[in-house]
């Protein structure tokens, strides 16, 4: 946790220089401070949401921040086959109306062809050099509609309240799913039950909701534009600082350069992205219990 929080500082600093550097129209070391802002609030986002350990960002990141989604997309493969593999041996479970409508399959499916999408963009790094200004508005399109569906959904999250008709069917469909798990111990199944009757139980679930997806929600938020962003600076940690075909770097960061051209605009989500960060780093810290 530690290393996230000093990496996001970090970050804030390097998104800084970005804009001074700009502003000094030093087009290179402008781009390079942006990308190097991107990496690590992409690690510290990583460190922050357990998706990579210390060890892990050196060795399995390096300065491909885009192999941080590919990593937690992966691992996300390996949680499913495994729930697929426990449902297979608990096949009561499928029956069950809390996960009738929940598709492995389909799930798998869309985590493999983000993993294509992932390593096509690996494959193409060099053109993304001269990504268009056209296809950077789409994304930063893209990235404002997605943050204003989640800030939708963050104001309705406030005044989240379960209703008594779907607080009663969830009930029976939850007490269904445990009397399976504890269909061995039916003294903890009796105790669940009989909690479920309280009318503390509701407000105490209502609370538990909330407190897991308001962190759930910026979490997402901050993904959706770094993914993007990762995107857009993978190829320019190395080619923003040597010559590339024979052509230097002063000579490729010319203002005509579209993610040039745009780099206000980025260096704009990109502050949005710390401010979140900032946010989710603090959300996770008031829900820290220290022991007695």
């Amino acid at each position: 946790m530690k290393m996230g929080i000093e990496l996001l500082y970090i970050a804030k600093m390097d998104l800084q220089a970005s804009r001074v550097l700009y502003e000094k129209e030093l087009y290179p070391q402008a781009i390079f401070y942006f990308q190097q802002s991107v990496e690590k609030a992409c690690k510290a986002f990583a460190l922050l949401t357990n998706q990579v350990t210390e060890k892990e960002l050196p060795r399995e990141v390096g300065h491909e921040t885009i192999r941080i989604f590919e990593m937690a997309t992966k691992h996300q493969v390996i949680r499913f086959k495994q729930l697929e593999e426990n449902l297979n041996k608990l096949p009561e479970l499928k029956t069950l109306a809390i996960l009738k409508d929940f598709d492995i399959k389909k799930n798998l499916n869309e985590f493999e062809r983000s993993l294509s999408e992932i390593e096509e963009i690996k494959d193409d790094r060099e053109d993304l050099i001269h990504i268009s200004s056209r296809d950077i508005r789409l994304i930063l399109k893209e990235i404002k509609f997605t943050n204003k569906d989640l800030e939708k959904g963050k104001r309705s999250l406030s005044k989240f309240k379960i209703s008594e008709r779907t607080w009663n069917k969830q009930k029976v469909e939850i007490l269904e799913f445990c009397k399976v798990l504890l269909k061995n111990d039916s003294t903890q199944f009796e105790e669940i039950k009989s909690s479920f009757d309280k009318a503390e139980t509701k407000l105490l679930v209502e609370k538990s909701i909330k407190d897991l997806l308001e962190p759930l929600t910026i979490a997402l938020l901050i993904s959706v534009s770094l993914y993007y962003l990762a995107i857009i600076t993978l190829p320019h940690s190395i080619i923003a600082r040597y010559p590339l075909n024979g052509l230097t770097p002063v000579e490729i960061y010319t203002k005509e350069l579209p993610v040039v051209k745009m780099l206000p605009k980025l260096l704009e989500i990109q502050d949005s992205v710390l401010k979140e960060l900032e946010t989710l780093n603090k959300n996770f810290e008031d829900r820290v219990v220290l022991p007695a």
